[in-house]
């Protein structure tokens, strides 16, 4: 059965269904906007009426009103709005349109809009962008097996010090490899850590860890140093330069099965560099913009991650 995709328990905060946002520094008002995507506004009013529906609608945004955690949800809600307006971006640079029958089609067999914006967690006027989104999304990943692949060059910390968390040492050795790009390994040797250095590919990773494949790694610009948590089940901080993004690898079908899940998170991924290019500006009362998340972040100390931006890398 077809059916509109909600985010992984691990992944879930709030009933609404796959997120993103973006901004910039001019143009559409901030005083107004949830969120700026380039020049496009995510209407704080909008969001607020959603919220609403939600509260009437949604048990789950009830018993976190109680317990003074609504602001999770809110920012959900945020966020699936501007993965919309990410993804029509994505629609119309990738030439990925889907056709009015798929996103139809999409929503008839997750059973219809009613039970869309019940099971989704979304208002019932968002059923068809959350479902539109989905196609293009999917869409976009399938465009990039076979193309994409990435050389990193870093480590993994996993030990904590005291005083010194992991993730404090990953951020401050990452800080470091982006000052000296051209130094990467001897960086991270000098810092005692066993030297990370290889290629990965999109299409490999969707097949043997397709986690990965949703991280940051693969949606990062050359010469951007990622400082993340590849998975949620081990520990570890990446610290990576991406020194080689290349997309001109030859597009091929996949190869087996893969979860429809991960594969709609990996096209997630791929609207990273256009959140990157266009600017991503949050309304302060619904946090701050993870840039390695794609999400919402409640304060920059909660950010899940970090994307470093190095002198360009000489070849």
């Amino acid at each position: 059965m077809i059916r509109i995709m909600r985010r992984p328990a691990a992944l879930f905060t709030a009933a609404a269904a796959l997120l993103v946002l973006a901004g910039c520094g001019s143009g559409p008002s901030q005083v107004t906007s949830a969120a700026i995507v380039g020049q496009r506004s995510v209407p704080l009013d909008g969001v607020q009426q959603e919220v609403h529906w939600l509260l009437d609608n949604v048990p789950q945004m009830r018993e976190a009103q109680k317990q003074r955690k609504l602001d999770l949800y809110a920012r959900e809600v945020v966020r699936g709005r501007v993965v919309h307006e990410l993804a029509e971006m994505a629609a119309e640079r990738e030439n990925v349109r889907p056709e009015q029958g798929e996103v139809d089609r999409l929503v008839r067999g997750s059973g219809g809009s009613a039970e869309v914006a019940r099971s989704a967690g979304v208002a019932p006027d968002r059923v068809r962008d959350l479902a539109y989104d989905q196609v293009v999304l999917q869409k976009l990943a399938e465009k990039y097996i076979g193309r994409l692949s990435v050389e990193i060059t870093g480590t993994v910390i996993t030990q904590s010090e005291p005083g010194n968390s992991a993730k404090e040492q990953a951020t401050a050795l990452g800080e470091r490899i982006a000052q000296q790009p051209q130094r990467a390994q001897a960086v991270v040797r000098q810092g005692g850590h066993q030297l990370v250095s290889e290629k990965l590919d999109f299409a490999e990773a969707l097949q043997n860890d397709p986690e990965l494949a949703t991280t940051a790694v693969f949606g990062a610009k050359e010469g951007t140093v990622v400082v993340i948590q590849p998975s949620r089940q081990q520990a570890g901080w990446l610290v990576g330069l991406v020194s080689e993004r290349r997309t001109d690898g030859t597009a091929q079908p996949l190869q087996g099965q893969v979860n429809p899940e991960y594969l709609y998170f990996a096209g997630l991924r791929m609207l990273q560099p256009i959140a990157e290019d266009v600017g991503v500006r949050i309304n302060p009362r619904y946090g701050v913009w993870d840039e390695a998340a794609l999400s919402p972040a409640p304060n920059e100390d909660e950010l899940t991650g970090r994307l470093l931006r190095s002198r360009t890398v000489q070849s």
